[in-house]
């Protein structure tokens, strides 16, 4: 049985956590899934994420998420860890997700070079805000250079949106994302995130400016 002093220290330490910043209250053992559609509403792909571990710092909080990802026939094509840190209540997080879950797969077994500016959340957002720019960049054992940055990330403004998981007071984060290999293509996406969960939804947008998918949270433990 906890004594009362162990009771009041693993209070005390997810307090701490809770209060870095207030997007992710993250815990040890969370777990919540996305799932990826298509424009016409059809199930393309789904992740599964799990906090494997999470780890105080004298200024917030290193986390080691695991996730799977399953095909539209539910089959598991890959599994993998990214790491997510909190300090001094930014959020930083991996921008592995802006480039195509197959063509990372491709690469599981080269030898790369993959540098990143990771995209930050910080423990405020008002509308009106501007975000900072994030990037990827794979180079190695590929015959040309790959490149990702989101630009123009901007807190357009505040709206309730329903999911699977739950219905969220939400944020709404819009941002261009480019993309450089042989050519430069040029898209615009759009997130809402809601405090205590992250990413609630995520759409993309083609060059036209058509949607191309959509993101949605269908389940948080």
């Amino acid at each position: 049985m906890r004594t009362l002093l162990t009771l009041c220290l693993c209070l005390l330490f997810e307090f701490s956590y809770a209060q870095c910043n207030p997007f992710y209250n993250f815990k040890e053992g969370s777990t919540w899934e996305i799932t990826n559609y298509t424009d016409k509403e059809k199930v393309t792909s789904r992740q599964v994420n799990t906090v494997k571990s999470l780890t105080e710092t004298s200024s917030g909080w290193e986390a080691t998420l695991a996730f799977k990802s399953y095909d539209k026939k539910d089959k598991l094509e890959l599994e993998n860890e990214i790491e997510m840190t909190c300090d001094d209540g930014t959020i930083s997080m991996d921008m592995s997700r802006f480039f195509p879950q197959e063509m990372m797969e491709s690469f599981e077994d080269m030898d790369l070079q993959i540098d990143t500016e990771n995209m930050v959340i910080p423990e405020n957002l008002n509308v009106g805000d501007e975000l900072p720019d994030a990037s990827i960049t794979i180079s190695g054992q590929i015959p040309f250079t790959m490149e990702t940055k989101i630009t123009d990330r901007k807190v357009e403004g505040k709206e309730s949106i329903t999911t699977p998981a739950g219905t969220f007071e939400c944020y709404k984060v819009s941002y261009k994302i480019i993309s450089k290999t042989m050519m430069s293509i040029e898209m615009k996406g759009t997130d809402w995130i809601a405090k205590d969960v992250g990413m609630v939804k995520a759409e993309s947008y083609k060059q036209n400016g058509k949607l191309q998918g959509v993101s949605l949270l269908t389940s948080f433990e």
